[in-house]
């Protein structure tokens, strides 16, 4: 299941894709009170697209994808996920994500396959439906040969592509990752690349939330860097180097550096 390492230009040659719209984010804003979390921000996420959102900590990604999943309520402004919007058609609009947080709620005394049942059981699936589906996001995931046993012996690359399979029960549209591969060793990390790369081609939108820049930079067609709350530049990696006016030769992690010297 793991993809060879691709260079940065065949991993976005990979994803292109076609320009249909499956999230767009219009003027999105939370406060808490007089602080304000997430200031009007705007981007689109189309079919078979990954983009990364990057930020340090406080930035305001969590709070962004928390709305998103449908977990805050915006202050102001909204999202729609296939056409519904989060604020009108909540339950509509949730029904077609799905989200892995950076810790997965694996129940660690339960076997791969009892997780699945529960989570499939919260989705509302018929048991015939949910058995088969089960036994295809264990395969997807590469864990067919794992699902009886207890979660509690799989390590941290095991228990990510589990939540994974978590997260893909409703087959939804729209992926939000957070930290998918933080704390992976590096074979887990491929697995969880080529893994990402299979549901893009397969048309789904998935955005990443990541401090592992050279992780985002293989993966992800476009990049948006956060600070304070707002976008401060978004585009593909060429695209912020000529916003920059910085050297081909430049990569991600100093083009986040020079962003943030900027500001």
């Amino acid at each position: 299941m793991a993809s060879p390492d691709v260079t940065e230009k065949e991993s976005q040659d990979e994803l292109e894709t076609t320009p249909e719209t499956i999230l767009r984010v219009s003027d999105l804003t939370k406060k808490f009170g007089d602080f304000t979390a997430v200031d009007h921000i705007n981007f689109e996420i189309h079919k078979g697209e990954v983009f990364g959102l990057l930020g340090h900590n406080g930035a305001g990604k969590t709070t962004t994808v928390n709305m998103l999943a449908g977990l805050k309520l915006p202050t102001e402004g909204t999202a729609t996920i296939s056409g519904f919007d989060i604020r009108k058609s909540p339950l509509d609009a949730r029904m077609r994500i799905g989200f892995l947080p950076d810790n997965p709620g694996n129940y660690l005394h339960l076997t791969a396959k009892q997780n699945l049942e529960f989570f499939a059981e919260l989705s509302d699936l018929k048991k015939d439906e949910a058995s088969k589906r089960i036994a295809e996001l264990l395969e997807l995931v590469g864990l067919t040969e794992w699902r009886d046993k207890k979660v509690g012996v799989f390590s941290r690359g095991m228990k990510q592509r589990l939540g994974l399979a978590q997260s893909l029960m409703r087959d939804p549209d729209m992926l939000f990752l957070d930290e998918p591969t933080l704390g992976i060793d590096p074979e887990g990390t491929r697995q969880m690349r080529g893994l990402i790369k299979k549901l893009a081609g397969e048309g789904k939108g998935i955005l990443i939330c990541s401090h592992l820049l050279t992780e985002v930079s293989r993966i992800c067609k476009t990049i948006a860097i956060m600070r304070h709350g707002k976008i401060i530049i978004m585009g593909t990696i060429p695209e912020l180097r000529k916003k920059l006016g910085l050297g081909d030769d430049i990569d991600l992690e100093e083009i986040f550096i020079q962003v943030h010297e900027g500001e």
